[in-house]
């Protein structure tokens, strides 16, 4: 038992003012009031702290994985993969220079078919485009020589008709004075001033030179066919045929236009020589495959001596086209916008520069839905695609981080 309990006691006992036998009231045992008084204070301070810490918690920056993603994003670096095949040309392959792993340079040649059948092919057309060549040659001037033929033709058929016209009127001339004479002749054959032999031979000379009228004049007309009435006009007032059109002539010159059709018809064959020619040369540059762009060789999927299939991948190559995406929220798009310039950071710390070349909205799955918390509920992702330019130490398949909030 303590001191003041002893007291207390022995003060009731004695029969002190506070005692029952008295009249005052008793007093109960046990610890004083200041001693709850201590006991508070730790509790209290307990109290306050853990309020700070739920203030704190509400108000300050949050680690959890929700607000984690939000705040990080990460993207797995990637280079475009070009599959790069033979174009319309199928063979042997013969020569293969590249190793999977090597880098080239564009326009670097990668493999090479065999070309003996194109270089074939390629003598036999130029053989037949110079034979091409020679016969349209040939008929032009086959054509030319023929057209002055016919001018020849024409200038003496010209200088045969003004011949005939002048034999026309030589025998014109001699049908009239036979016929006069025969005039006379049979005149005075009745009264015997004129013997009949003498009228006889004047009747036979008179016919002679009718009929050689008659031959004349069908001799300039089978000249003359074709000929016009102005020309035939001019020539019987003239004598000249010079400018007459003949027939026979016309007709020989627009046989030699004709033959003009042919030689189109040979030019034409020329130039879809020179078309096949043209692609087979074109084919022959494709028997060698080169590099599209810069790259590193991924896969080689022809060993030499294998047929190749036009069409047919043959070449695996990793551009130096690179880029990551990344998922942002609606509210981030704005950061994002296509052109902007974003820095990421690899795992090892490397800074890795990157501009936005396309912002497209995510797939419905990647969106937020149903959360309320924080205000982030019934929001659109969008995926931000960045490309980088390539950087010693970055290599396709790293994780590039970005912070999308400072």
């Amino acid at each position: 038992m303590t001191e003041d309990n002893q007291k207390m006691v022995q003060g009731g006992q004695t029969g002190d003012s506070g005692s029952p036998a008295q009249g005052g009231r008793p007093q109960r045992l046990g610890r004083p009031a200041g001693g709850r008084r201590e006991l508070l204070k730790p509790v209290a301070a307990l109290g306050a702290l853990f309020a700070v810490g739920v203030l704190l918690m509400l108000l300050g920056p949050r680690h959890d994985a929700d607000t984690l993603a939000q705040r990080q994003k990460y993207g797995i670096l990637t280079a475009e993969e070009v599959n790069v095949a033979f174009e319309k040309v199928s063979g042997r392959l013969v020569e293969r220079p590249v190793q999977e792993g090597g880098r080239v340079k564009k326009g670097e040649p990668l493999m090479t078919l065999d070309g003996v059948d194109n270089a074939i092919a390629v003598k036999r057309l130029k053989a037949q485009i110079a034979e091409n060549e020679a016969s349209v040659e040939s008929e032009k001037r086959q054509i030319g020589i023929d057209l002055a033929a016919a001018s020849t033709t024409e200038k003496n058929a010209w200088r045969t008709i003004e011949a005939d016209k002048a034999t026309l009127d030589s025998a014109a001339a001699a049908e009239r004075r036979a016929r006069a004479d025969y005039g006379r002749a049979r005149g005075l054959v009745g009264s015997g001033a004129v013997s009949q032999s003498s009228f006889d031979s004047a009747k036979s000379s008179w016919e002679s030179a009718a009929a050689a009228l008659a031959n004349a004049r069908k001799n300039l007309a089978a000249a003359t066919v074709g000929a016009n009435r102005s020309d035939l006009a001019r020539l019987e007032r003239t004598g000249s045929a010079e400018g007459m059109r003949l027939s026979s002539i016309a007709d020989t010159r627009a046989s030699i236009e004709n033959r003009r059709l042919k030689v189109r018809q040979l030019e034409a064959q020329g130039e879809q020589l020179r078309a096949d020619l043209e692609s087979l040369q074109v084919e022959r540059g494709r028997l060698t495959l080169t590099a599209p762009e810069d790259g590193k060789i991924v896969k080689l999927l022809y060993q030499p001596g294998d047929m190749v299939s036009a069409g047919s991948p043959a070449v695996l190559l990793q551009s130096s086209r690179q880029y990551y995406e990344i998922y942002v929220s609606e509210k981030d798009v704005p950061r994002f916008s296509e052109g902007s310039t974003v820095t990421g950071t690899t795992a090892s710390g490397r800074k890795v520069q990157g501009i936005v070349r396309v912002l497209y909205r995510a797939p419905s799955f990647a969106e937020i839905r149903g959360t309320r918390e924080r205000g982030q509920a019934d929001l659109t992702s969008f995926i931000a695609r960045i490309y980088v330019t390539p950087q010693s130490g970055v290599e396709p398949g790293m994780t590039i981080e970005v912070k999308t909030h400072a």
